[in-house]
């Protein structure tokens, strides 16, 4: 059985020999968005997959929590945008985005430095008031 690789291009590729499934991803980006951090992630092949699964952990914390499931539907191509932290201060945040396929769950993390200003969590704490 191969374990991830991760090779500096930023290409990912799991593979499980015994089982024949693999998930090769070309991109998995986060990016800070003012107080908010957009993930991003391009597969090469979508065959297989039955949904994507978004977790967040801050530093400070045992267990990631899960913020979204998302059914794959042919782009290869997609996002998320986690509006949901307007509060924190400059943390490191930890992403898991795990790639279910059948009897297999493949597990892609990053990690950013999250700085947001007074400002950009002032209007996050607005913006949270009419969700």
């Amino acid at each position: 059985m191969l374990r991830a690789l991760i090779l500096g291009t930023g290409l990912f590729l799991w593979a499980h020999a015994a089982q024949g499934q693999s998930v090769l991803l070309n991109t998995f980006n986060l990016l800070p968005d003012g107080a908010d951090i957009l993930l991003e992630w391009e597969l090469q092949s979508e065959a297989g997959i039955t949904e994507f699964q978004i977790f967040r952990r801050f530093q400070d914390e045992a267990l990631p929590v899960h913020l979204y499931t998302l059914a794959p539907d042919g782009r290869m191509r997609y996002q998320y945008l986690d509006d949901n932290i307007f509060k924190t201060e400059s943390r490191v945040v930890h992403y898991e985005l795990h790639v279910v396929t059948p009897g297999k769950v493949h597990k892609f993390s990053r990690s950013l430095s999250h700085n947001p200003t007074s400002i950009q969590r002032t209007w996050g704490s607005i913006k949270s008031m009419f969700r």
